[in-house]
């Protein structure tokens, strides 16, 4: 898709691409805290996954913001984040990361269907989703459940 691209289409893109912006700022945020908060025998384990997950989540937004300058966007960052008050469990800190690594894995998979013959915004979304796949994969793991 190139800035010229059909204008409807294009500005879906460049509007699922902003959401995107904003929940992986999110997610950076989220993690911030989660790792600020967590408690427990597993806190020094499971702060290094979140601590690790800031980094990634915040590589995520500045590609993303990249992909909507290619695109003749400008990036738009509105961002919501509630966070519960207190101290988390090691596991609940582990639920919550899953719970919008899996938010963001299905927002990768809707612009995936925004994509249509755009490759390089096909190949985008697929690296995307294979990265967020990863993501799930591994803090599933920590669970073992």
């Amino acid at each position: 898709m190139t800035p010229e691209s059909g204008s409807s289409q294009r500005e879906e893109v460049l509007r699922r691409l902003n959401e995107l912006f904003a929940e992986e700022t999110e997610a950076a945020v989220r993690y911030l805290y989660l790792a600020a908060t967590v408690k427990g025998l597993d806190r020094a384990t499971v702060r290094a996954t979140l601590l690790e997950g800031i980094r990634e989540t915040l590589e995520h937004a500045q590609t993303i913001a990249e992909k909507v300058i290619q695109l003749g966007g400008t990036p738009k960052l509105r961002i919501r984040v509630e966070v519960d008050d207190g101290l988390t469990t090691g596991r609940d800190a582990i639920r919550t990361a899953l719970a919008f690594e899996q938010a963001a894995l299905d927002g990768y998979k809707e612009l995936l269907d925004l994509a249509g013959d755009d490759v390089v915004l096909e190949e985008f979304a697929r690296a995307q989703i294979a990265t967020e796949s990863e993501h799930v994969s591994s803090l599933y793991l920590l669970l073992d459940e």
